[in-house]
Parts: structure tokens; C-alpha cells; sequence
């Protein structure tokens, strides 16, 4: 029993410890995205990976064995301890009709760890990215009055929020699921402009940076319903609600002088702070509501809806960005268990698929910026007889669209999870 205990520590303690890589490096899980460079970033599902397979969906439906980071009311349903993490990549191709450009993204995706308190009450922590900033521009334009000199700007962005939650679940009676997650984002975003002037023979760089830190607590509640419809089937439904978070930090911007000869851009006298301020962000609410059809350990058919409106997000000086507006989304799922009392290893396979239409938040010149994708998945027990499941997921899609100005990127995502059980630990020993 010590030694159970000591392991649990020591994977909280893994968790918490992993936060600043969260906090410096998830933006680079999906890779380079000009649309990024609008609000806080491009917005993470917080789903699990063998919920990805399935367009994303989980709202009203768990099966025990995966933890279920999408409606903490579920989090019931995880009867054992639980340990999940997993990687998520994605490699894409951008495009806006004369130009194009590949790239590839990959990071941690998310740590959870859930145990049971009782019966019916299970409690998790979870580390996980909430959104990422990730774009470069580069133009070059004729100096004015000459006709061989120009100048060359470069923008770049980078950074995100992650997110760390306590999140419980509980059973009430025998079909209502009921939880609440408590969270804390936090994170910072770095934006720099940097232009290049040729002078002699020695290229000169000058770099105005923007950066922001900032943090803050995030709640969201959730239920979950089911009604048995037949003695194999169960109807379920599910819904949560984030409410809206107010983030506080604070933004400095500098200005600096760079030199290049040679072994790249050299800082040569330290930066001036043109402005350092306190202030804030408003990340506005979010609902999202679920159905579905499930025979338990068999088949599993999904539907979902979830609205966020952007137009009530405040940036750091408290105003609204016209770029940024409502966005929507509606996925649909399938998972198929072949015959989970079978000997056979392929009948223990989770098969699963799914589409998500996404109306993301983004409003470029007049153009509402759309998400559509497929995807496939399964899980495949670690061994013969296993609760413990190898999840793997792709999804194939696209967002924005060629032309007025645009960009459009073809993209294809790769998901690797593991969803670790352990049965044992909470069975009360006859000798410690």
C-alpha cells in the first residue's frame, strides 16, 4: 500500500513539474498557422486521444477504461485508477493559390491521472494545452525615393495557454452523472517585428518585441443522463458549460538593435522597454451539449453541438477584435467493440470514426474561416485480457479557402495515447 501511495505522489508531482514545458512549447503541436496569429490562438479540443477517432465527441458517453477530459461528469464512470498521456502531430500544407509551404508540429498532448475517492465519486488532475500561437510572415517592399533598396519585414508569433484542472465526477441514483472541473490557464505570448536594413556591408535588424504572461482560473460544469431503451441499449445525453474567465498579467514591449555578421542576428547593446503595464484578458463562455446511442462494450453512435462566442473575448487593453466572431462546432462519431468476452485479441479492438464541422472563431476580410475533417481510430489492449489500451487516432481535413486574400491548409493529424489501468490498488488487502 505504500509503495501505491508513493507512485501516486510521484506522478502528481510529474504532472506539476511538466507544466513549463506546456507552458513554452505548446504551440508547436500543430505547427505553423497564420491564423493563429488572431486572438489568443488556435483553440485545443482538451478531448482525449480515443475520443479524436470520433470527431471529437464524448460528451455523453464513457466506457471506464479511457478518462473521459471532455465532461468531468463521466470521470464516474472510471471506477480504477487511471494514468493517460499521449502525443499529437500534425503535418500540413498551406497554400494561398501562388504560394505554398509545408510543415509539422508534434508535442505532449495532455497528462491525466484519475482515481476513485468512492463508489461513485472519482477525482482526476489533468495538465493539457488550451491554445497555441505559432505563425511567421515575411515581405520585402522598395524603399521610398530609391529603386534597388528595399527593406524586409518579418512578424512572428509564439506561445499559448495551457491549462491545469482538478476535475470530480459523480453518480446520483443510477442515471444521473453530475461534475465540475476548477482550473488555472496560464501562459504567455510573444509577438516580434523585425525589419532589415542593408547598410555597408553589414546587415542591421531592428526588433520591436511584444510579450504578455498572464493567468487565471477557468470552471466548468458538466451532466450526463442515461435511459435504457432495451435490454442492450442505452440512450445517453450530456452537456457542459465553461464559464467565462478573466486572465491577469502583465505585457512588456522593447525595442532592439541586432547586427549580422555573419553567425546570424546578434543582440549589441541590451534592449530598451518602450512600455510595461498591467492588465488583463476575457475568454468568454462556452456550452456544448451531446447524444448518443450506446449498447455497452459493443457499439457506440454520437452526435454533438457546442457554440463559444468570440465576440465577447477582451485582448489585453480590454477591446474587442473585429477578426474574431462565433464559432461552432457539429461532430458525429461511431466506435465498435467486436465481442469484448472473446479469447481472440482482434475482438478486444476498439474501432471508432468520426467527422467535426468547425465554424472556428476566425473572420478574415468578410470570410468566415472553416474546419472540416475525418477520422479513424482504434485502442488495442496492451496484452490478452487487458483493460489497459494503446490509443491511436488520424484525421484528415482542411481549413480556410483559396483566394480573397486567404490561406487554405490541407492538413493530416496523428494521435498516440496510452490509457493505463491498474485494478488492484483500491481492493482492501487482508495483510499490508
Amino acid at each position: 500500500m505504500l509503495k501505491k501511495i508513493k507512485l501516486t505522489a510521484y506522478l502528481f508531482i510529474s504532472i506539476l513539474t511538466i507544466s513549463e514545458s506546456f507552458a513554452q512549447k505548446e504551440s508547436r503541436l500543430y505547427g505553423n498557422s497564420p491564423y493563429s496569429a488572431l486572438g489568443i490562438g488556435d483553440i485545443f479540443s482538451g478531448s482525449a486521444i480515443a475520443n479524436d477517432a470520433m470527431g471529437g465527441t464524448g460528451l455523453s458517453f464513457g466506457n471506464g477504461i479511457a478518462v473521459n477530459t471532455i465532461n468531468p461528469a463521466l470521470l464516474a464512470k472510471n471506477r480504477y485508477v487511471a494514468f493517460n498521456t499521449g502525443l499529437r502531430g500534425q503535418y500540413k500544407t498551406l497554400s494561398n493559390g501562388t504560394l505554398s509551404q509545408s510543415d509539422f508540429g508534434m508535442n505532449l498532448s495532455h497528462i491525466t491521472l484519475a482515481f476513485p475517492v468512492k463508489t461513485k465519486w472519482t477525482t482526476a488532475i489533468t495538465m493539457q494545452p488550451y491554445s497555441g500561437v505559432d505563425h511567421e510572415a515575411r515581405f520585402t517592399q522598395i524603399i521610398g525615393g530609391t529603386t534597388d533598396k528595399s527593406v524586409s519585414h518579418t512578424y512572428k508569433g509564439l506561445g499559448g495557454l495551457s491549462k491545469a484542472a482538478w476535475a470530480n465526477g459523480v453518480l446520483l441514483g443510477k442515471k444521473l452523472y453530475l461534475g465540475v472541473e476548477t482550473g488555472y490557464y496560464f501562459g504567455s505570448f510573444k509577438r516580434d517585428t523585425t525589419t532589415l536594413l542593408l547598410l555597408s556591408s553589414n546587415d542591421m535588424y531592428l526588433r520591436n518585441s511584444d510579450r504578455i504572461s498572464v493567468g487565471g482560473f477557468e470552471i466548468k460544469t458538466g451532466f450526463a443522463f442515461q435511459q435504457k431503451l432495451a435490454e442492450k441499449w442505452n440512450l445517453n445525453v450530456g452537456g457542459t458549460y465553461e464559464l467565462s474567465s478573466k486572465l491577469k498579467g502583465e505585457r512588456i514591449r522593447t525595442f532592439s538593435t541586432l547586427y549580422d555578421n555573419g553567425n546570424g542576428p546578434q543582440v549589441i547593446q541590451k534592449p530598451d522597454t518602450l512600455a510595461m503595464y498591467n492588465g488583463g484578458m476575457t475568454l468568454p463562455s462556452r456550452y456544448a451539449l451531446g447524444i448518443s446511442l450506446e449498447s455497452p462494450y459493443k457499439w457506440t453512435f454520437a452526435a454533438e453541438y457546442s457554440r463559444q462566442d468570440w465576440t465577447q473575448y477582451r485582448n489585453f487593453d480590454n477591446k474587442v477584435e473585429s477578426n474574431l466572431t462565433s464559432s461552432e462546432k457539429i461532430a458525429f462519431g461511431v466506435e465498435y467493440l467486436p465481442k469484448y468476452t472473446s479469447t481472440k485479441y482482434f475482438n478486444q479492438v476498439f474501432y471508432r470514426a468520426g467527422f467535426q464541422q468547425v465554424k472556428t472563431p476566425y473572420l478574415v476580410n468578410g470570410t468566415h474561416i472553416k474546419d472540416n475533417s475525418f477520422s479513424l481510430g482504434l485502442s488495442t489492449p496492451l496484452a490478452y485480457r487487458s483493460v489497459s489500451y494503446i490509443d491511436f487516432s488520424v484525421s484528415v481535413g482542411n481549413r480556410g479557402v483559396i483566394g480573397n486574400g486567404l490561406v487554405k491548409e490541407n492538413y493530416v493529424k496523428m494521435s498516440l495515447g496510452f490509457s493505463l489501468m491498474d485494478t488492484r490498488w483500491f481492493l482492501k488487502p487482508k495483510i499490508d
